[in-house]
């Protein structure tokens, strides 16, 4: 391998690395929580690494409720930006079960009947989330807004993809200079030989 092509391979392997996207998939560890009638309760996800976001995914695995149009459901991310869910959909009909909100979803939440299973565009675009950074505390606010039923969150979670911004995942500028050293030194070490 001539040191041109060794270079060109390492540069290819250093820009794949550094613009490799990651596919998390996070869930609560503060659930199960009632949602009491006439009340709003929240659940958390602190997420402990630094991602440049570039999707956002919401799954409800199990959220419980006997009227789910009583139901407003939101996430707020750890900079504060809200985005609507769900805003009282599904009338009379009962549940979240396996239910993924995604702005590719096919299926509107604001069209469809509960109970809701499957993946469905949300109220608001998650999309709103494009370019922050997914380190954090993001919550899930239920808020039951009609009188006489209620219900339980079971479980939720997030997949984000984006740009990982950890320090060991993005070379700072001295390990980058290191590699253009060790790679000098190779080429004039290969040279000599031939």
């Amino acid at each position: 391998m001539t040191i041109k092509r060794f270079v060109l391979a390492a540069a290819t392997a250093l820009t794949t690395a550094l613009s490799a996207h990651a596919g998390i998939v996070t869930v609560s560890n503060n659930t199960p929580v009632t949602v009491c009638d006439l009340c709003t309760v929240t659940s958390t996800i602190t997420y402990g690494s630094h991602l440049l976001l570039d999707d956002v995914n919401v799954s409800l695995f199990d959220l419980r409720h006997t009227w789910d149009s009583d139901l407003l459901i939101q996430l707020i991310s750890p900079t504060g930006t809200l985005v609507t869910l769900s805003n009282r959909r599904g009338n009379s009909g009962e549940n979240f079960i396996n239910t993924v909100f995604d702005d590719e979803a096919t299926v509107a939440v604001a069209g469809a009947r509960a109970p809701f299973t499957g993946s469905y565009r949300p109220d608001a675009r998650l999309s709103a989330l494009d370019g922050q950074d997914a380190f954090g505390t993001w919550t899930l606010r239920v808020s039951d807004v009609t009188a006489f039923d209620n219900g339980r969150l079971n479980s939720w979670g997030l997949t984000f993809s984006g740009l990982s911004q950890d320090n060991q995942n993005v070379p700072e500028p001295a390990s980058l200079a290191l590699v253009g050293i060790a790679l000098a030194g190779v080429g004039l070490a290969r040279r000599r030989k031939v």
